[in-house]
């Protein structure tokens, strides 16, 4: 669609962890290049280990992508829309989506604050 019609009302709902379980490119050179373009509408912070097939969905700090560093691309290129806490590992506990909600925001509201140092 972006190829097709290039529109500023064009842009990727951008899943870190649909495009890090892909066998084929980078992570990083992704975020980089669409995030120079303005072509992402938001993101959503997502973690795996492993690639399709055979992925595990993860903590956000666990997985095979360092999401330290798609921040930093995303600083570098002045990305300045919304990050999405995504889904989290099942957990055992007496509220598992509020926890694990809990655990991604608190993560991601570090991580920013430090990569905006």
């Amino acid at each position: 669609m972006l190829d097709i019609y290039d529109s500023p009302m064009n842009a990727l709902e951008f899943c870190l962890g649909t495009l890090s379980e892909m066998r084929e490119g980078d992570i990083y050179d992704v975020v980089d290049k669409y995030s120079r373009l303005r072509k992402i509408a938001y993101i959503h912070f997502r973690n795996v280990r492993g690639k399709a097939p055979h992925y595990d969905e993860v903590f956000i700090d666990e997985g095979d992508t360092d999401m330290i560093r798609v921040l930093r691309i995303l600083h570098r290129n002045r990305y300045d829309g919304v990050l999405i806490p995504d889904h989290t590992p099942a957990m055992s506990c007496p509220a598992p989506w509020h926890a694990g909600m809990a655990y991604a925001l608190g993560y991601m509201r570090a991580a920013v604050r430090m990569i905006d140092d």
